[in-house]
């Protein structure tokens, strides 16, 4: 009688397993390929997804970085503009008396016209310095620095300043950035630009913290962080959908390859209970297998041998 075999010891396991397993390693290949970042020494691995958030965090950091850049140009270029605006406006109030004043008289006095040219704000709290060619501060919003030696500020100020300064003595204008820590003791940074007031001895130097000209910047950082932040989460909503899929599809073609398997199976086994049936001698049984190719010619095999069979015990019953 024919005995069963296990179910992993069977053929339609092994039929299974053997289409199943190559199908989920192509899975498992491509989900590594799709999802799976590996750093191992200098080898890098970047997954699909990885390549994708990188390049948006990528986009993201470039954009940010040009954006502040052309504000911090643009901050630049007001606080230029103002000190060379400041500098002709002081140009024309001196060239409008008919003799030369002593600096000491000229910013001393209170004059409405002069005190409205040297008070306008650079910014929010940005302000206008007046020095001489002696370097002598000869106006600042703070009265404190009035008519002092502004070389005493390079040690405070360090060689950033210097260096604004120097390039202004040597040029038409310079300008850049340094640090300046006010009265609480926090340092915060500043830029400076001094252009000099033709046909006089003066420059006027144009200051403001480039935290109010980088305001702009934050508020884009802030929104370049929240689109990112929004694609990324969009991004990965899609490729957890892709994920479902996959393993959606995986069933799917479980399910078509059992059915597969099993339709090609079934044949056999109808054979193998046809050949027990005969074992057992019941010599009658039909041979009725649709099939073709190997398995059809196994069934003729089996047909024939069960007729050989019939015939010959018939024969033996006749000689009896």
């Amino acid at each position: 009688m024919m005995t069963k075999d296990k179910i992993w010891e069977g053929l339609l396991f092994r039929l299974i397993m053997g289409i199943l397993v190559p199908v989920f390693l192509a899975f498992l290949c491509m989900g590594c390929i799709l999802f799976l970042n590996v750093d191992i020494g200098n080898f890098h691995f970047a997954s699909v997804k990885g390549i994708w958030l990188d390049s948006v965090n990528e986009l993201g950091a470039a954009s940010l970085k040009d954006s502040a850049n052309h504000v911090n140009k643009l901050g630049e270029k007001l606080i230029q503009q103002q000190a060379e605006d400041v500098a002709r406006q002081l140009e024309i109030y001196i060239k409008s008396f008919r003799r030369a004043m002593p600096a000491e008289r000229l910013f001393a006095h209170s004059d409405a016209t002069l005190t409205e040219i040297l008070t306008q704000k650079v910014g929010e709290t940005g302000y206008i310095v007046v020095c001489d060619n002696n370097n002598i501060i000869r106006y600042h919003p703070d009265p404190e620095f009035m008519n002092s030696d502004a070389t005493k500020l390079y040690d405070k100020l360090g060689p950033s300043f210097v260096k604004i300064v120097n390039a202004a003595i040597a040029g038409a204008g310079a300008g850049g950035y340094y640090e300046w820590t006010d009265t609480s003791g926090k340092t915060r940074g500043k830029y400076l630009w001094i252009t000099p007031v033709k046909g006089t001895n003066f420059s006027i130097a144009a200051t403001a913290w480039t935290e109010e000209f980088s305001k702009p910047s934050r508020a884009i950082e802030a929104r370049i962080s929240d689109l990112t932040r929004t694609y990324s989460a969009q991004h990965n909503k899609k490729f957890a959908l892709l994920i479902y899929v996959l393993i959606a599809i995986f069933l799917i073609l479980f399910a078509v390859i059992y059915v597969y398997c099993f339709w090609v199976i079934r044949p056999i086994r109808r054979l193998s209970e046809a050949a027990d049936t005969i074992s057992m001698g019941d010599l009658n049984a039909s041979i009725d297998v649709k099939a073709r190719g190997e398995v059809l010619i196994l069934a003729q095999s089996i047909e024939r041998m069960r007729a050989s069979i019939k015939i010959a015990i018939d024969r033996l019953k006749k000689k009896r």
